[in-house]
């Protein structure tokens, strides 16, 4: 038989997911109420990017769940269903309203712990 084109070769597909789960990412130790911290009071799913471009978190989280990072170790962040999300930073409730887009918040965090909208 006469070689197949790029064109012609099957595709393959998987379900594997191509992130790491939750329970597969270090802790971020955060002095207790300083630094950012996330409550969700709703299932959210979350991906928070560190300083040096590593994910602190990423996945599907849970009522009830807690997350606290360390100040100065969050660079930026993602939230969906962002309104079931409680965001403290440095102690203080912190209004994601204005990074807030059909329900998904996104920000950047400065190194002094203030938020702004994250680009693109």
């Amino acid at each position: 038989p006469a070689p197949r084109s790029a064109a012609e070769n099957p595709v393959v597909a998987s379900l594997t997911p191509f992130y790491k789960p939750e329970a597969d990412l270090p802790p971020v130790a955060a002095p207790a109420g300083q630094g950012l911290v996330l409550q969700f009071n709703g299932a959210s799913w979350v991906e928070v990017i560190g300083r040096d471009g590593q994910r602190l978190a990423y996945g599907l989280m849970p009522a009830g769940t807690m997350r606290e990072f360390a100040p100065g170790s969050v660079a930026k962040a993602s939230l969906g269903n962002a309104d079931a999300v409680d965001v403290r930073m440095n102690g203080e409730a912190t209004d994601i309203a204005a990074f807030r887009r059909a329900n998904v918040a996104r920000f950047t965090v400065s190194s002094q712990g203030s938020l702004a909208p994250a680009g693109g």
